[in-house]
């Protein structure tokens, strides 16, 4: 008989729909834009939580047998269930009084609400407000997979409830291998937290931290409180520990209140703001250690970055960092973050400006020099201001038009200050097709120095005009082909670029930003053969290149390609910077690339420099990638540049891998070794442990260079528990960044909502 009303309930909702599209739709309710709808009918995108009013919701009851106590209230007996929209409850004996709206249920206590499954042998429940009390009770969230046991648990609403002498895990296994054992724990769905008293966290059955009060997450969602603590070994600082509090203002913005205490330094405090508004944004750091007991000072950091729009067209941003002393970031930088090598820390305030085709800005930057006393850098030039001005407007009747223009006062404590003022104009008329393109293109380079007198040297102005000619022009094949048996497209691309630029005699010029640019396949096809403007080599050049691609013809993925490129010279070269020897080859050296993609889980690159004239490689690097399958990667790089008289040389080879050693065991590595000092340039070793859903343990140890003859060593621990938390220092962002292709042992799991374990 259950069977049947309840079927007679479905087959009148199943059938209303249907008869309302016999009437037509309605005109009052047209069908949604977009959406796809027959007569009267429209498509739900998926499952939705809508609003509605409880007082107003209907009440189904359902039992072997049913006894009306009074004109108010009725007693269910034999497999008795109650549901409402939002609710289902069930028991052997439900009592239910319709004026105050409480439920009574006895014997085997099955509450379903919002996601979440509670059990036990006695119930009280409200239904209007949601308040009630289950005693000797069993619960499972439906918000993170959290579940637990409790004496009693107390409904304080429709989404917050309270546990007392409660046991709870947020790992969804049958059998958890963590759980927190506290007086009370307070849950709030709405807020995504969990509040617990007099707690102890237990892992394997052993206590492994206590708290007279702790505060965990239910959901991915920021709160304050603290945040799990961090420890570590590091040969710079020793044993470190640190206990984060986060301070979750509001949802934008937040702030983070660090005591790290290092063994052999002492106690350093660092705190972090952010700040997210519609037309501003920045985040603010400070660390500050007193008295150092290694290097005896105080050792400091600050750091701030702002953005903001004033208007849609007008902006401004700062970046400033400061610290205390050079050898800050190689003695006290966080691991992993790649900030021991730091040398210089910018200082700007820039003014931005854009309104159509123009944008500008105007900034001051100063710099921080932080010296390696084995190996010291040039302290890199202030821009005392800099104002800078660029407009392009494109497909202009079929030109591209494009003006650069700037204007710098460059400062400098060591070496010869001065100012520069250029103007760039350029114009160029492609003329792009699907099997090739053509694009002229002309330009003028004005610029004009203002130089200070410097260590009896008297100033001087100089000026300086070049223009800028240039085609470039290549046509695209393409046929039907194979690789490794499968079929492919193939296509077939020589390019020709042409350069020509009238020499200037610029020997007189001073040298602010300006560097030989490093020759590959990006540069053979630009403008001049330095980064930065103070000079402009002379050009009559043709650089040829041919490429050919192996593309799949359904998805378009390229799974190989080779290419090689060369640049001839028409005349010797004359412009150099100050210490270059000029070139009189007749061509370049050979570029050469060749990658693919052989199977979906095996790839590889190989790009060589090749001199002709001395016959050798002067430059070369292999790639070779393997993933076998899931948490199992290993890639292998071989990184080689030739000695000159104005670079040093490299010999590099980088293995890096991901591989599972036995059942749950997985290890991690990296090793960057240098060929010819002969050192490890970094390393990073561990083990992890993927104890199934529950946790994960990790064990990673890095070695890395924080100077020319200085490194550090280090050990992460981390103890992983889902649904809580991480416990010790997180190598996420260390094993990100070494291991190409790394992937997390044990994922989190997929959120909840409120429509699990529906019944």
């Amino acid at each position: 008989m259950r069977s049947i009303r309840w079927f007679s309930i479905f087959a009148a909702f199943a059938v209303a729909p249907l008869a309302a599209a016999q009437e037509g739709p309605s005109e009052s309710a047209p069908a949604a834009s977009g959406s796809v709808s027959g007569p009267g009918l429209r498509l739900s995108p998926g499952l939705r939580v809508q609003t509605y009013d409880p007082d107003q919701l209907p009440v189904f009851m359902e039992a072997d047998t049913l006894t009306g106590e009074s004109q108010d209230a009725v007693t269910l007996e034999g497999h008795a269930q109650v549901r409402r929209r939002d609710t289902v409850l069930k028991g052997d004996s439900i009592r239910y009084d319709q004026v105050e709206d409480e439920l009574e249920a006895l014997g085997n206590v099955r509450l379903v609400r919002d996601g979440n499954l509670l059990t036990g042998p006695s119930l009280k429940l409200n239904m209007a407000s949601g308040t009630g009390e289950l005693s000797d009770a069993r619960f499972s969230l439906g918000i993170n997979g959290g579940s637990g046991s409790a004496e009693k648990i107390v409904m304080l609403g429709q989404n917050r409830m309270r546990a007392e002498r409660v046991t709870y895990s947020g790992c969804p296994c049958d059998e958890p291998d963590w759980e927190l054992r506290a007086r009370r724990v307070d849950f709030d769905y709405n807020a995504g937290t969990a509040l617990g008293y007099g707690g102890v966290l237990y892992f394997k059955d052993v206590p492994i931290l206590a708290a007279p009060l702790m505060s965990f997450p239910l959901t991915k969602d920021r709160k304050s409180g603290f945040l799990s603590p961090t420890f570590g070994l590091t040969s710079k600082s020793g044993p470190e520990f640190s206990t984060p509090y986060y301070f979750n203002i509001a949802p934008n913005r937040d702030a983070t209140l660090t005591p790290k205490f290092m063994a052999r330094r002492g106690l350093q405090l660092t705190g972090e703001f952010r700040y997210l508004e519609p037309s501003f944004s920045g985040e603010t750091r400070a660390s500050y250690l007193p008295d150092d007991s290694v290097s005896g000072r105080d050792r400091y950091l600050i750091s701030s970055q702002h953005r903001q729009w004033l208007t849609p067209s007008l902006g401004f941003n700062w970046n400033f960092s400061k610290v205390s002393d050079d050898a800050y970031f190689r003695d006290l930088s966080v691991l992993g973050t790649g900030l021991a090598s730091t040398a210089t820390l910018e200082r700007s305030f820039t003014l931005n400006w854009n309104q159509g085709y123009w944008d500008a800005f105007g900034r001051v930057v100063t710099y921080q020099t932080l010296q390696d006393p084995l190996a010291p850098i040039v302290p890199p030039y202030g821009r005392e201001p800099q104002l800078h001005l660029t407009g392009q407007r494109y497909d202009w009747n079929g030109f591209d038009l494009r003006m650069e223009a700037d204007a710098t006062r460059f400062r400098s404590d060591t070496l010869v200050n001065g100012s520069r003022v250029y103007v760039h104009p350029s114009v160029s008329y492609p003329i792009i097709r699907p099997g090739g393109f053509f694009i002229p293109k002309v330009g003028i380079h004005a610029t004009r120095y203002d130089t200070d007198a410097y260590k009896g040297a008297s100033s001087y102005d100089a000026s300086r005009t070049v223009p800028i000619m240039s085609v470039d022009t290549g046509l695209i094949f393409e046929r039907d082909s194979s690789l490794l048996g499968q079929a492919a497209r193939q296509t077939l691309e020589p390019r020709l670029y042409y350069l020509r630029v009238p020499y200037r005699n610029q020997s007189n010029l001073p040298v602010y930003d300006t560097a030989l640019a490093d020759f590959n396949f990006a540069q053979i096809f630009s403008e001049n053969l330095y980064s930065g403007w103070d000079r402009i080599a002379e050009a009559n050049q043709l650089t040829a290149a041919l490429t050919s691609r192996w593309l799949d013809p359904k998805t378009g993925v390229e799974r190989a390609r080779v290419t090689g490129a060369q640049r001839l010279y028409f005349s010797d070269q004359r412009v150099t910077l100050p210490g270059e020897a000029p070139s009189s080859d007749g061509r370049s050296d050979f570029l050469a690339s060749v990658y693919g993609a052989l199977t979906s889980t095996l790839s590889g690159e190989t790009t060589v420099q090749y001199n002709p004239k001395i016959e050798r490689i002067t430059r070369s690097t292999i790639g070779v990638r393997w993933s076998p399958q899931r948490l199992s990667t290993v890639s292998l790089a071989y990184r080689y540049k030739r000695e000159t008289v104005s670079v040093p040389g490299q010999e590099l080879v980088d293995v890096a891998f991901q591989w599972p050693l036995a059942e749950r065991w997985f290890g991690i590595g990296r090793i960057n070794y240098s060929l010819l000092e002969n050192r490890i340039a970094e390393a990073v070793a561990g083990i992890e442990y993927n104890g199934g859903c529950c946790w994960a343990f990790r064990v990673v140890g890095q070695r890395y260079a924080v100077a020319k003859e200085n490194a550090t060593t280090a050990m992460f621990f981390q103890l992983e528990l889902t649904g809580f938390g991480g416990i010790g220092a997180n190598p996420m962002t260390t094993l990100r960044r070494s291991i190409p292709g790394y992937q997390v042992v044990n994922p989190p799991p997929e959120a909840g909502t409120a429509f699990e374990r529906y019944e």
